[in-house]
């Protein structure tokens, strides 16, 4: 008898440039012994960093919802999938449309953050996004949430047949260490300049700690919304718009503190990456980080700059020491081989 052929998993991502790409990647590298495939919508910002070489086949989203939802449904003809993995809610919607649940292929959705969590939306239209939601679930084998947060507001509908928390991780290959320096301290934030990341927080929480007479620098990675980014660098903040993903590493590198600013998150990638270069991290209280210690969660801007400027003007780096501490435990399940042991179960794979 022939050996077993793997299971095919196609990841469809409407957001293909965002965290959830890298996410996705992450995934592909845990469960290498499965046959990958793509369907994708990319977005404006993409910079490719070699990734499309880890999948059996690529294809294209079209730009229209409805299209998209036949493209889905043909694509799943074709290749005749085991398991369906939409990322984020556009992609959720179509797959969720397009397929049985089951039937089909499985049905396994990762919001990485859901929709009704943004807070730059009126309150009513975030409940008809809930309710969106709920509905879809119960089209849905298993909901992949990618923090404990989002696996438990899923829980919480009981709608959906299963519910799994799967871990984000950092980059395959990263650095786990960095070389300390001794220059003028430089703040840094990674991600899309957009409402959700919480620019104004962020210059607030800086110009409070320039305020109180630290010679702190600033530096942004990343671009994204134009008035966000003239905010930024009006205020004196550099803003490097975007880069390679070896850049990204060399810009960390060159930081003494990660400022995570955001108004509403899943769990982001890029607060791992952080920790795996070795920053000490702080963050803007939300949910996504509720697991936490306090110590490292700011709720105002101002508690930021204060929780900043321990770490950052002790000459003895023992709170910047004390902070990865916190950090290392924090994000002890954030691990590779609990990844790929939640995915399998997603997957129904063992």
């Amino acid at each position: 008898m022939g050996a077993a052929s793997p299971v095919r998993v196609l990841h469809v991502i409407e957001s293909y440039g965002s965290g959830s790409l890298t996410a996705a990647v992450q995934y592909v590298h845990s469960t290498p012994d499965l046959e990958h495939h793509l369907l994708r919508r990319i977005r404006a910002d993409y910079v490719p960093f070699g990734e499309e070489t880890l999948f059996a086949t690529v294809a294209e989203l079209p730009g229209s919802g409805l299209r998209s939802i036949g493209t889905v449904r043909r694509t799943v003809r074709r290749l005749s999938p085991d398991v369906v993995h939409a990322h984020s809610s556009f992609a959720g919607l179509y797959a969720r449309l397009a397929l049985r649940a089951g039937r089909s292929a499985r049905v396994v959705y990762t919001p990485h953050c859901f929709v009704f969590e943004r807070t730059d939306i009126p309150r009513p239209l975030r409940g008809l996004y809930r309710l969106v939601e709920w509905a879809l679930a119960v089209n849905t084998t298993v909901i992949a949430g990618c923090s404990a947060a989002e696996a438990r507001a899923a829980r919480a509908w009981r709608t959906c047949r299963r519910v799994v928390h799967v871990p984000n991780v950092a980059t395959v290959g990263m650095a786990t260490t960095r070389p300390r320096d001794s220059g003028r301290p430089l703040v840094v934030a990674l991600g899309r300049i957009s409402a959700q990341k919480g620019v104004d927080f962020f210059l607030s929480a800086w110009r409070e700690l320039r305020q109180r007479g630290g010679d702190v620098g600033a530096l942004w990675i990343g671009g994204g919304d134009a008035a966000g980014v003239a905010r930024l660098e009006a205020s004196g903040v550099e803003v490097t718009g975007w880069v390679s993903r070896d850049r990204v590493l060399d810009l960390l590198a060159s930081a003494r503190l990660y400022l995570h600013t955001a108004a509403w998150e899943g769990f982001p990638m890029s607060v791992l990456e952080a920790h795996r270069s070795g920053l000490p991290i702080l963050v803007r209280d939300i949910p996504a980080f509720h697991h936490v210690p306090a110590t490292v969660r700011a709720g105002d801007p101002g508690e930021l700059a204060s929780l900043a400027e321990q770490i950052l003007l002790d000459p003895s780096c023992a709170a910047a020491d004390a902070n990865r501490s916190v950090w290392e435990d924090a994000l002890s399940a954030h691990s590779p081989a609990l990844q790929r042991a939640r995915l399998l179960e997603a997957y129904g794979v063992g």
